[in-house]
């Protein structure tokens, strides 16, 4: 009687630990992490995380070292085909003596439907600073409208500018 009151309990006590995991809100796994070398060298990393939630998936980023990570922001695309990827994380330095910019590019593809088949690409740019805090402040309004885009088949073939570090570091040297 003991031996199966206690199996009973381990099968209760399992399936509400299961539930616990089936009803979650998010589950989040870390996806890559991003050296950086933005003051010294490898001095900070960007974490980026893969998210599941009854939508669909979605990314959330973090940047910072092994005390303090600060978050960064989330992307999703609920539209798309396909979950949504960090395609590239990069530092743009200027050699006007200002902050440096922690530049993330995300995309996700769209296809199946006659009228469009392509990536969406969003760029985001971040000032860095460092006075004995480590602070982030959003300025991807800098690049107006050109923050987000789409290359692919859309009433023809379409364009973006935008899709890698070295694209956006080249518009920064012109435009920042």
């Amino acid at each position: 009687m003991k031996k199966y009151f206690t199996i009973i309990m381990f099968f209760i006590s399992s399936l509400i630990l299961y539930s616990q995991n089936l009803f979650a809100k998010d589950q989040c796994k870390i996806d890559q992490q991003v050296k950086l070398n933005i003051f010294k060298k490898n001095d900070y990393k960007f974490y980026n995380y893969i998210c599941e939630s009854s939508e669909d998936s979605y990314l959330k980023g973090y940047f910072g070292d092994q005390e303090k990570k600060i978050f960064v922001g989330d992307y999703s695309d609920f539209a798309a085909k396909e979950s949504p990827k960090l395609l590239a994380v990069g530092i743009y330095k200027s050699t006007k003596r200002k902050p440096p910019i922690l530049i993330t590019i995300n995309s996700a593809y769209y296809c199946c439907t006659p009228q469009i088949e392509g990536k969406v690409y969003q760029v985001k740019l971040y000032q860095i600073s460092e006075n004995k805090i480590l602070n982030l402040k959003n300025i991807t309004n800098i690049l107006g409208s050109n923050a987000e885009g789409f290359e692919g088949i859309a009433e023809g073939k379409v364009y973006y500018k935008y899709k890698t570090i070295s694209e956006i570091k080249k518009w920064l040297d012109k435009s920042y």
